[in-house]
């Protein structure tokens, strides 16, 4: 199991494998903070963030061996990536909180290809160095993002929960209408 520990500012990846007492550090800088970690759907190569360089930034590494190369796959500030399921392409969230796809070519070497802007992401949650806050579609085609409510600028604000009774019933009724 890959974790991110620590408080913001000092968070690192670590791994922990079952029976062990302790976990093992896979990216643990004293001088940046990591998290974000995500896997590749194939399990070679681990996306993760890190304010290394004084901004925080999508890197890439291989996995277990994280230590045998290292890519910065953002340009202008990344957040939250996520892996396409068919691992093809590589999601971030740049400075300007505009989510960005990242072509991977496919062999045994890590290669990112060509990156393109998909659409801007204001307005929608978002949360650097903590946690990723939308999710893919098990098609690639389509994402899940929450809706950000009031002047919080993007970051996460107090949850609210909208109940719905007879849930079952609004959608029937719903795919009825024309």
């Amino acid at each position: 199991m890959i974790v991110r520990v620590g408080a913001p500012g000092t968070r690192d990846i670590m791994l922990w494998q079952r029976g062990a007492k302790d976990v093992t550090p896979l990216v643990a800088d004293a001088k940046a903070s990591e998290a974000e970690v995500t896997l590749s759907p194939d399990g070679h190569w681990m996306a993760y963030v890190s304010d290394e360089s004084g901004r925080a930034e999508v890197y890439v590494r291989p996995f277990p061996n994280v230590d045998s190369g290292k890519w910065q796959v953002s340009r202008t500030g990344g957040q939250e990536p996520l892996w396409a399921h068919s691992g093809r392409e590589l999601y971030y969230r740049d400075a300007k909180l505009d989510l960005v796809a990242v072509t991977i070519r496919p062999g045994v070497a890590f290669e990112a290809a060509e990156q393109r802007t998909l659409f801007s992401t204001k307005g929608f949650q978002a949360d650097a160095l903590s946690r990723r806050v939308y999710d893919i579609a098990p098609d690639d085609r389509r994402f899940l993002f929450a809706r950000t409510f009031g002047e919080t600028g993007g970051s996460l604000g107090p949850p609210q929960l909208v109940r719905v009774d007879n849930w079952f019933t609004e959608l029937g009724a719903s795919r009825r209408r024309p």
